[in-house]
């Protein structure tokens, strides 16, 4: 539990959590940062940039493909069932011993569901997107559920969200939050 807010200015995502502990995590420039009691405990490079997360792809009205057009992905099969497109994204030739195809799924055009999986083709995570919130012009999954697959099973995380609020030019403080020096 806790709130979420993205800056495109700072790039920077910041997750105030408060359930089961009170901390703060600040994602800028690949390096995720744990804050307790205002104090830095963890840094840590990450595989993913600001703005390449859930927020900038709903700002640039691109959620629908999970930002994926303009990547070294390239649309491999496209097939409908019902209402549903699915989609298949490969990695350019250069990089598919690194990283393995990506499954988007969208009904009505709103993402529905990403499926990850591994040069091999084992499915490493999914990420299933239900109901969705609106505000300016922008919409957002108010329901993510995150199933990642490990060796000995499978762990779920499920994240909503609520009183979505964009362009707000208060708080920023809250936005911009400072990361203590370690």
């Amino acid at each position: 539990m806790g709130s979420v807010m993205y800056d495109r200015t700072y790039r920077k995502v910041v997750y105030h959590v408060t359930f089961p502990a009170k901390e703060d995590w600040v994602i800028q420039d690949t390096v995720f940062n744990k804050i307790i009691d205002h104090k830095l405990v963890t840094r840590q490079f990450i595989p993913m940039l600001p703005s390449s997360t859930l927020y900038e792809f709903a700002l640039q009205n691109n959620l629908n493909n999970f930002g994926l057009e303009k990547t070294a992905y390239t649309i491999a099969h496209v097939e409908r069932e019902g209402t549903m497109v699915v989609t298949t994204w490969t990695p350019e030739k250069r990089l598919q011993k690194v990283f393995g195809k990506i499954i988007v799924s969208q009904e009505l055009g709103k993402l529905k569901g990403v499926a990850f999986y591994s040069p091999t083709n084992v499915l490493l995570k999914k990420q299933l997107f239900k109901s969705y919130l609106k505000n300016s012009g922008v919409e957002f999954p108010a329901e993510i559920i995150e199933i990642l697959y490990k060796a000995g099973g499978k762990e779920t995380k499920i994240s909503t969200y609520k009183n979505l609020r964009i362009n707000e030019l208060k708080d920023d403080a809250l936005y911009n939050f400072p990361v203590p020096v370690k």
